[in-house]
This record gives structure tokens, sequence and C-alpha cells, in this order.
């Protein structure tokens, strides 16, 4: 059985479709040609590695302060990664780019980077700042924006998951989350 859908069509099968909302124009039939729905299509994946969570800028004493236990020696995680792609559903496959070439992504961005790998000295993005969640979750968000440059789909989101270090004692916090969409901030200049 194959369904023909007509993206541009203003009835379906139970009735009319509701008119645009939020303020936005119906497309001209000219304009609604070269339209497609824009979707995200979120995958998973989990990778492990190794790190000494610290920060060259920064004293032993004042990492210790700052990171606690984690600083002082090599440790493991698993992280869980989540990943958020957006982008226009080709009619001829009624996938925003496929499983298979989003699996090749995944593979590139994450697991051939990250994948047992020490953090701080096998990963050269590592070599100029602490392999902590959030700058994870940013290198996988420009790997995957150089990646994915010349297509329509682009990486929307990138979260980043993982478990506190046993070495860290006892903490309350069971999980952390670190989540990064591409936004940026003006931050004033420290004053250390």
């Amino acid at each position: 059985m194959q369904f023909n859908v007509d993206w541009n069509a203003s009835q379906s099968p139970n009735g009319p479709l509701p008119s645009p909302s939020f303020g936005q124009l119906r497309a001209s039939p000219a304009q609604a040609e070269e339209q497609a729905p824009r979707v995200t299509v979120v995958q998973c994946t989990s990778v492990n590695v190794v790190h000494r969570l610290f920060s060259s800028a920064l004293s032993e004493e004042k990492n210790v302060q700052c990171y606690g236990r984690a600083a002082m020696s090599l440790h493991g995680h698993k992280l869980d990664f989540e990943i958020k792609f957006s982008g226009p559903v080709v009619r001829a496959t009624g996938q925003i780019l496929g499983a298979g070439p989003l699996d090749d992504v995944m593979t590139l961005a994450v697991h051939e980077v990250l994948e047992n790998q020490n953090l701080d000295t096998d990963v050269p993005f590592f070599l100029s700042r602490p392999s902590t969640l959030e700058n994870i979750a940013l290198l996988v968000y420009r790997n995957l924006s150089v990646i994915l440059a010349p297509s329509p789909v682009s990486a929307s989101e990138v979260t980043v998951e993982t478990v506190p270090c046993p070495r860290a004692g006892q903490r309350v916090i069971q999980k952390t989350r670190v989540t990064f969409a591409g936004e940026m901030m003006a931050v004033p200049p420290s004053s250390s």
C-alpha cells in the first residue's frame, strides 16, 4: 500500500485542515510547491570515555576546590547522548535524511571522536579546555554542524548525560544532563 501525501493540500481525509496559526501567512501555490514540513528526529547513542576533570588555567588546589575528587585522578564515564536533528521531510523517502545517513553522522561526530578515548590526551579539542559535560556537548554540536553543513538538515540540540563519578564521594545528584542548542551569549570579562 502506498500513500501519496500532498503537504500543501487544503483538505485531508478527515475534512479541511486548520488554517495556519500564530500569524503565519498561507503560501501562494507557487511558494507552496517549494515547501516541506520541518520535523525533528531524535537519535540516541552512548560512548565510554576516561578523563581527569581539571583545568590547566587553575592551580592544583583550585582544581580540587572546583571539581572535587574527580580532579585528582583518571576515571571513566558512560556518556549517553540524545541528539535532535531538524530538517525538511523529503517527499520521496518520507524522512529528513534516512536512518543510514543519520547513523553515519552519529558515528563520525560522536563515536569516532570519543569512544574509548582519554578525553584529555586523545581528543585535541580538550587540550585547551576542561573535559566537562558542557564542553563535550559543545564539541559534538560543532562536529555535527560541520558534517551537516552541506545539507538542509541540522543538529538542533545535543544533550549529554552521565552519572557522577563514584570517586567524587556520596552525592545527592543521581545524574547530570547538559544540553546545548547552539545559542551564544555575551559574557562580561572576569575580574580574577
